[in-house]
């Protein structure tokens, strides 16, 4: 009988196989179920929540496609319901123990596969950045700089903005995607530095990479005037970039070629000629500039900081996969210690990677090791945007030293005009100083420049959040899930929203989905069989186990105390916070949830400081 009804979900779930929308409430009713009728159903028949059990069938008809089609893994992560090829990856890792692209390259066949185990349940996995990770999707090759371009009048041209794509590779064994990548992102950083021109953001042009999208549907996706795309064929030892410059609408025009050969030793060269070819073709007003003498790295250098880069910009989730990143980059150190921009990679790497623990003494010790690197690649070369971007936000987070930020966030806007993550500094310093319509305006500013990055979507509607704006908040929440339906960071947000409006069924509803896509199947159960406090506090009673040293997020705990009502535990986790400096801390005492301890002397004490204005 409960085979047979297996059977019954399996079938309505490859009906809707590439589906990505169609979840437990759709399966329920095309079986003619209660949504807690077929959740008890099948967990008793397979011991699997229903999402879970959806996941692998999508999982297990991905492996058949691999082996039997002539399709990238992006292509089939969408054939089978995945929203994005980013968590098919993850799932796929997860559950698998490899990547799709690793499995395809592998002789093992698919059997030997689905016997592997599947990760516990009950593992613990890297948390994702949520208020932070002021990255999705943020980068930093500056290291490829060989113009610096001066301040120019602004131009009239109308063809005002433009969008990197990713590089194709054409090359037979598609072994080195983190030169391609890193390439695309020099050209990217090279066009940022023209104040006439708006340049999007590699984040959200990354997000097209393996897609077949119309060059309109892009061009209006990113709201940008120009697209520029190419492709690279390497061999040993040389390098070959084809790239073509396109006005997309309102009828698509070609309105540049050009190709570049190179030595694989010379790529610092080949992306100034490509950057100063386009940027001459989208204005002639600005004119010609002579390149300043570049500092070119060691050749073995310049590769393992490719390597390190290419890791954190597609890795960032994975601990170990950090951890060599903070090799290859220390390599790169050891073989070329001139080379500044591999010491403000392992800065962001540092960074990067204390998301991912919960040792909070060691995340001290790592932010002071990213504040060492910085400070060593502004001694080398005091022309890099990012090296400032970055000691900007550790002046922040590490010493609460707002003033030096916002100085430090504007040095590196000077030098890139179009760098998002510096508008997000400088909104920080804003926020801090309890200016909040500014901190709005340059929240906005920063979205605008990497349009569809999540992270960026969800830090305007916290911002929103933090001013009261509530519905504001919730429509900016919904906005990134319509765009990323598996994104975490706005459900949580989410849920915070709705509470404050007295919505608290809306706040299960989003805190569970939250759960879920984390895996953690136990606390979204509980809201199918508990009422909303008594899970607020079954999580409470998870997340204080550990030690104050490894409790990991002593700021969302606190904010759960006040939900419930529980003051003086809400300080005490503040009390935390402060002690091993977290970094989320001074922008969490300005969330309205804590305006009821602006009376308590210690939490004035703890703002006074860090250094935040406190307001109504």
């Amino acid at each position: 009988m409960a085979g047979a009804f297996v059977d019954r979900v399996k079938k309505s779930i490859l009906r809707n196989i590439d589906n990505e929308k169609f979840g437990v409430s759709d399966l329920a009713k095309e079986l003619n179920l209660s949504r807690s009728q077929l959740l008890r159903k099948l967990k008793a028949a397979t011991g699997k929540p229903v999402n879970q059990f959806i996941r692998e069938i999508r999982l297990e008809e991905s492996v058949k496609l691999l082996l039997s089609e002539d399709l990238t893994a992006s292509e089939i992560s969408y054939k089978v319901g995945f929203n994005s090829p980013s968590y098919f990856n993850k799932c796929f890792l997860n559950h698998y123990g490899v990547t799709p692209g690793e499995f395809k390259k592998s002789n093992v066949d698919l059997q030997t596969l689905q016997n592997k185990d599947p990760e516990p349940v009950n593992k613990k996995r890297p948390k994702k950045t949520i208020i932070f990770t002021f990255l999705i999707i943020a980068v930093f090759l500056t290291g490829l700089m060989a113009v610096i371009f001066g301040n120019k009048p602004v131009n009239n041209n109308p063809r005002s903005s433009i969008a990197v794509l990713p590089l194709l590779d054409l090359s037979k064994d598609q072994d080195k995607e983190y030169l391609v990548d890193g390439l695309t992102e020099a050209i990217t950083l090279e066009l940022s530095k023209i104040n006439s021109i708006r340049v999007i953001s590699r984040g959200s042009a990354m997000k097209y990479k393996g897609k077949s999208n119309l060059y309109s549907k892009i061009a209006k996706d990113l709201n940008v005037d120009l697209l520029l795309e190419g492709s690279v064929l390497y061999s040993d030892d040389s390098l070959r970039v084809v790239v073509q410059l396109i006005e997309p609408l309102p009828k698509e025009k070609h309105l540049w070629q050009n190709s570049y050969d190179r030595n694989h030793s010379d790529i610092i060269g080949l992306v100034h000629n490509v950057s100063n070819e386009i940027a001459k073709e989208i204005s002639a007003v600005i004119d010609p500039i002579e390149p300043l003498t570049a500092y070119k790295p060691d050749a073995v250098a310049y590769d393992l900081y490719l390597k390190g880069k290419h890791i954190l910009n597609t890795q960032r989730t994975r601990e170990f996969s950090l951890q060599k990143a903070i090799e290859y980059l220390n390599s790169s150190i050891d073989q070329d210690s001139l080379f500044a921009p591999a010491y403000v990679a392992l800065a962001e790497t540092y960074l990067a990677f204390n998301n991912l623990i919960g040792d909070n003494q060691i995340k001290l010790n790592n932010r002071k090791r990213a504040k060492t690197a910085v400070d060593k690649a502004l001694l080398i070369d005091a022309t890099l945007a990012e090296a400032y971007i970055t000691k900007g936000s550790l002046l922040g987070k590490l010493d609460w030293n707002w003033d030096k930020m916002k100085t430090f966030a504007e040095k590196g806007l000077k030098l890139d005009p179009n760098n998002s993550k510096a508008r997000i500094l400088l909104s920080d310093y804003h926020l801090i100083k309890g200016n909040y319509a500014k901190a709005i305006e340059e929240a906005l500013i920063a979205e605008k420049l990497d349009p569809i990055n999540p992270n960026l979507g969800c830090f305007v509607a916290e911002r929103y959040y933090i001013n009261h704006e509530y519905e504001k908040s919730i429509a900016k929440y919904n906005q990134v899930i319509e765009l990323n339906p598996n994104y975490g960071g706005a459900y949580d947000g989410l849920g915070y929203a709705f509470f404050k409006i007295k919505q608290p069924n809306k706040t299960v509803e989003s805190w569970q989905k939250l759960q879920h896509i984390m895996g953690n199947t136990s606390l979204a159960d509980c809201y199918d069989k508990n009422d909303f406090q008594e899970c607020l506090r079954y999580y409470l009673s998870e997340a204080k186990k550990d030690t104050p040293r490894f409790c990991r997020n002593p700021g969302v705990i606190s904010s759960i105390h006040m939900m419930v009502n529980e003051e003086q535990e809400a300080l005490e986790y503040l009390r935390i916070a402060y002690q091993y400096r977290t970094e989320d801390l001074p922008v969490k005492l300005t969330y309205p949830d804590f305006h009821p301890l602006h009376d308590y002397l210690e939490f004035q004490e703890i703002a006074k400081n860090i250094g935040v204005t406190l307001t109504d």
